[in-house]
């Protein structure tokens, strides 16, 4: 598939703001499931160009503004070719070894209901068909429902509650995995969905499982199955707040104003982008 994204994130300020600073992971990596054709960055109409490999393989740039600041506009633009690969992820350039991803943080501490949910999908055949039941459980343990939780809402609040958005249903699904023994991380990008318009959509999010042998292995709870040619992949983390595509810190000003807009459209393929993906 062929997909084109422009994702822009603006922040408003009340009164200026004395500077800021910012780390971008705004820049998708090639993988096994996807090649980035053409990509750009810009902050405040000023391409953002120099950019560093993370140790967990993703791409890095540091943005800073001395100053007075009203406005802060970041524009992430760009062409991703992908292709179906049932959520295989190659290892990525300058990934960290895959067990510190059983450590726990505040959104994905174990409780008695996860550590239950992750009894109920352990399987005798090993960590991937567990990983495959698991989905399938939290699919069903926690319903989709826009605007029930919060960013600071942790995996075992969204599983009590049964209800979240796909942050909450990855959360749920890395603490269960983590209890099994399973290193697992949080992934954020974008999906495309053909039912809605391609001005209506949304960041999206979805975890990652390590299989020895295999790599990490891709699994969406929102969708009840493995990331399909509609995903594209941005960073990875322990859990959503740590792998954030961006954070940012500024000086004294007033209150701000977030607010986020995403375009993602399927294109058709050209000669040379199918020649590409058949060689993939």
């Amino acid at each position: 598939m062929r997909i084109s994204i422009r994702h822009e994130t603006r922040y408003d300020y009340e009164e200026p703001v004395a500077g800021a600073v910012m780390r971008l992971r705004l820049r998708p990596p090639n993988t096994s499931a996807q090649t980035v054709q053409d990509w750009t960055v810009l902050v405040n109409d000023v391409p953002v160009e120099r950019w560093i490999v993370s140790g967990y393989g993703d791409a890095e740039a540091l943005w800073r503004a001395p100053g007075k600041l009203r406005e802060i506009v970041i524009v992430a633009q760009g062409e991703v070719t992908t292709i179906d690969t049932a959520g295989v992820t190659r290892r990525l350039q300058g990934a960290v070894w895959p067990l510190l991803f059983l450590r726990d943080t505040a959104l994905t501490e174990p409780s008695e209901a996860l550590q239950t949910l992750a009894e109920a999908s352990r399987s005798e055949t090993g960590p991937l068909d567990s990983m495959h039941r698991l989905v399938l459980a939290v699919h069903e343990a926690v319903r989709y429902k826009a605007g029930s939780t919060h960013f600071g809402t942790t995996a075992a609040e969204a599983l009590e509650q049964g209800t979240g958005v796909c942050q909450d249903q990855a959360h749920v699904f890395i603490a269960a995995a983590r209890l099994l023994g399973i290193p697992a991380r949080y992934v954020a990008g974008y999906l495309r969905d053909p039912e809605r318009p391609d001005d209506a959509h949304d960041p999206h999010a979805w975890a990652e499982g390590w299989v020895d042998g295999l790599g990490w292995i891709g699994f969406d709870c929102s969708l009840g199955n493995c990331p399909i040619e509609g995903h594209v992949r941005l960073t990875v983390g322990l859990d959503a707040a740590d792998a954030a595509p961006i954070r940012m810190a500024v000086g004294h000003g007033g209150d701000a104003t977030l607010s986020s807009d995403v375009e993602i459209a399927a294109l058709p393929l050209d000669g040379s982008t199918q020649a590409q993906i058949q060689q993939q």
